[in-house]
């Protein structure tokens, strides 16, 4: 280039040919070109690489945090509600029960001996569904699933014994068949309703019928799509963090605990009108037994064990797949990772 035309380009070489980069001087931009020109100021004023190493360990904290929550909470269920509690599973059970979720939890989020943390959490929450005779219920085993499967995971990763190429890509590829659990769970409820559509003589009720049939087909058929995916490790790490934040948003509207509770008059105050979650009754009980309460503490172990399983999900969408997998090298954001390689 002549020196009355001379542009200097951060990022490029100085001894690179005009006709190489001419695109970028006369204005026929090609879409690979208009992504550089979209990542040049970002890059320039953002520096990636900084925000990482500020930022990284925060994000893994709380990704830890949420895959933790639900052992966190029942363990404070557990030390406020002994005596109850003890009545179902014996009390030499409940406080083994009790400390193998608060010291696995607190140890894990310090990072202090993550083999045996993740061993004594994975193995309450398998233990757990059969101590309170919940194995029939559905929606917490595809949940207590999840949960196991991010903490395989989240195993994988911090445990320096299991090499890369041995059995912590066995444990990752384990923990990821597990992951979208809930979500073929999710997928069954669909299936279920599709099948048991009440039959109507109104046309204007058979067209809203056959309408939410489709919706549900959609919905059905692209869950079942996207867990198949999360299992093969194809696109990945896009789907668990897009399902991390609909599981979110979902247990936010089915178990809004903090909305069915207030202070008053120096007391907590329940509502009296709340819907029932999922449980499994004993043959003497029924579902009038339960006192608002004890429906508030079900609503909020629900809500814990979905932020759980959004904290499962997270885990492979930061770590990624896995090296058994169909697309091992995942990116999350490419345009953010070609900017950190270009400044």
């Amino acid at each position: 280039m002549s020196s009355s035309t001379s542009i200097e380009l951060r990022g490029l070489p100085a001894s690179s040919d005009d006709e190489q980069y001419s695109p970028l001087l006369s204005g026929a931009m090609k879409p690979k070109d208009d992504i550089q020109r979209v990542k040049r100021p970002l890059g320039e004023r953002v520096n990636v690489k900084q925000l990482m190493r500020v930022w990284g360990p925060r994000l893994d904290f709380v990704v830890r945090l949420m895959l933790v929550s639900t052992f966190l909470d029942d363990s404070l269920r557990t030390a406020t509600q002994f005596s109850a509690l003890a009545k179902e599973v014996g009390a030499v059970t409940l406080v083994l029960g009790l400390l193998a979720e608060l010291l696995g939890s607190l140890c894990l989020l310090a990072l202090v001996w993550p083999n045996g943390a993740t061993s004594t959490l994975i193995g309450w929450a398998i233990a757990q569904p059969v101590l309170y005779g919940q194995l029939s219920n559905v929606e917490l085993v595809a949940g207590s699933i999840s949960v196991v499967g991010g903490l395989l995971m989240l195993r994988a990763h911090l445990v320096p014994e299991q090499s890369r190429y041995g059995a912590g890509a066995y444990t990752q590829l384990f923990g990821r068949l597990l992951l979208p659990a809930v979500y073929l769970y999710r997928a069954w409820l669909f299936l279920y309703s599709m099948i048991t559509l009440d039959e109507t003589n109104s046309f204007a009720m058979y067209l809203s019928s056959l309408s939410m049939f489709a919706v549900k087909t959609a919905m059905l058929v692209g869950l079942v799509i996207a867990s198949m995916l999360v299992a093969a490790g194809l696109r990945s790490r896009i789907i668990a963090l897009l399902f991390a934040l609909l599981n979110i948003t979902f247990v936010c509207y089915q178990h809004p605990f903090f909305r069915f509770v207030r202070h008053e008059d120096g007391e907590w105050k329940y509502e009296d009108v709340m819907w029932m979650p999922t449980v499994v009754l004993s043959t003497d009980t029924s579902v009038v037994d339960f006192e608002p309460w004890q429906i508030y503490d079900l609503h909020k172990y629900y809500f814990f064990l979905g932020l759980s399983t959004s904290g499962a999900l997270l885990v492979l969408a930061q770590f990624g797949p896995g090296d058994i997998s169909v697309q091992k090298n995942e990116v999350v954001l490419p345009v953010v990772a070609r900017t950190q390689d270009l400044y």
